[in-house]
């Protein structure tokens, strides 16, 4: 029997789409990971999926991915069929991804379209009905096309900024290594600029060890294109114990989930 196995896809890093294709497949794993060569360069690679079909990603890949609103040659969407297409968006949408597209309403399908943060566009489809001749038509739809947005940028981010601020009330610098690109710009207060994301890491992971904890109350949040921001106040408990509040806002640039400017607008001087 002939069947589409695998796709394979080059990214620039692997772990944001491997992060969205498990939150759409949480039955999916990754079966396999390694290291190879090409074009003279060394990358990585992995196989995410079950014992029967999966996708290969590669990282190392350079420019971006094709506008998925023009003309240009290549990939379009991979679609898949789903069980439950409701249960879906609400498991993506959960996480802080968009949806891109909804499909129109048909009597024997549903469908949805998310892209992912390396710029592929993925189509989830429902069958509503076993027979062939029905869940093969083609035409019968009704209602309108709805068109969420243009990119892998558009996505939930007050969700986003939710997900960032507890990783920080909870102290988890792995989370900041996974959302923080390697070209990053980060200030807090009027400390310097710091742009190496070695170096920030390190910068959150010693403030952290600062204070024995703290809580960030988000009381508004706000999204201009790749800018997303948030106000709120902090309150900080110390190492000896003693307690401080203050008013803080951030703003954050965020391309493809991963951020890349990242302000911090807060008066610590009593901290």
């Amino acid at each position: 029997m002939e069947r589409l196995e695998h796709a394979n896809l080059v990214v620039k890093d692997i772990q944001p789409s491997i992060d969205f294709l498990l939150t759409a497949f949480p039955q999916w794993q990754v079966r396999g990971e390694g290291e190879s060569q090409w074009a003279g360069q060394a990358r990585n690679w992995a196989h995410i999926g079950d014992d029967d079909y999966y996708l290969t990603l590669n990282d190392g890949a350079e420019g971006d991915n094709r506008d998925l609103r023009g003309i240009t040659p290549g990939l379009a969407h991979l679609g898949f069929v789903v069980d439950d297409v409701d249960d879906l968006k609400k498991r993506l949408t959960a996480k802080g991804y968009a949806i891109d597209i909804e499909g129109r309403q048909q009597p024997y399908r549903k469908t949805v379209y998310f892209i992912d943060p390396s710029g592929f566009q993925f189509e989830f489809m429902q069958y509503l009905s076993e027979a062939g001749e029905l869940k093969n038509q083609y035409g019968g739809e009704s209602g309108d096309l709805i068109k969420h947005g243009k990119s892998a940028s558009h996505f939930n981010s007050e969700v986003f900024i939710k997900n960032l601020y507890q990783s920080v009330d909870t102290k988890n610098v792995e989370y900041l290594k996974d959302v923080i690109s390697d070209s990053i710009i980060f200030r807090i207060g009027n400390n310097p600029s710091l742009m190496e994301k070695p170096a920030v890491l390190e910068a959150n992971a010693s403030f952290f060890k600062s204070i024995k904890s703290m809580t960030h109350d988000i009381t508004m949040t706000w999204q201009d294109g790749d800018y997303i921001g948030c106000h709120g106040q902090v309150h900080y408990i110390r190492l000896d114990g003693s307690e401080m509040s203050a008013e803080f806002s951030t703003t954050l640039k965020v391309h493809q989930h991963k951020i890349t400017e990242y302000w911090v607008f807060a008066d610590l001087s009593m901290l």
